[in-house]
């Protein structure tokens, strides 16, 4: 047993070489580790259960901590806080409004694709009844990042699971603020 710990140790210790050690310092002196991110958006949003479609709207952002993975994976975690108005109405009726509100992981590989995904809740507002549940995707385009703010763009997906399932599909824009 001795043996196999030594040779587990041995193991950590040359994949813990002091190029990759001192690679990894000057990324993160480079880096921030809290992130404020504002967004917005419009697309289509279809309704499974019915046949209503119609625009959606959503406008927030999220605060993200920093956890990276390696050097070449950029990690992220936080919340996100977004209003979110879904116009799949009938004539003379108003359209659906939540608040969602939930947690989000971000991923940027190749220092430029941008990936996120977060189970999120949403709260009604006004006529809007019931809190349902959903998930949220992003794909998008962030350049690497060599200030402290940086624009980004993603391709964004939403499920809403209520009494209907909602989809929502949107082009959505935004920028990071690194703060700390």
């Amino acid at each position: 047993m001795a043996f196999i710990t030594r040779i587990a140790l041995f193991a950590l210790c040359l994949a813990a070489s002091p190029a990759e050690a001192q690679l990894l310092s000057e990324s993160e002196a480079n880096e921030y580790h809290l992130y404020v991110r504002p967004l917005a958006g419009v697309g289509w949003t279809d309704s499974f259960g019915d046949s209503r479609n119609g625009l959606g709207l959503h406008a927030g952002g999220r605060i993200l901590f920093s956890t990276p993975l390696s050097p070449r994976i950029g990690a992220k975690f936080g919340v996100e806080a977004t209003y979110l108005e879904l116009d799949i109405r009938d004539e003379n009726t108003i359209p659906e409004r939540y608040v969602l509100v939930g947690v989000v992981l971000e991923m940027t590989l190749f220092e430029n694709l941008l990936m996120t995904t977060g189970t999120v809740g949403y709260i009604g507002l006004g006529n809007t009844e019931g809190n349902p549940f959903g998930i949220v995707t992003d794909v998008g385009w962030e350049p690497a990042r060599d200030s402290r703010v940086v624009p980004y763009v993603t391709v964004r997906s939403e499920f809403i699971f209520d009494d209907n399932v909602y989809s929502v599909l949107s082009l959505s824009v935004g920028f990071t603020i690194g703060v700390i």
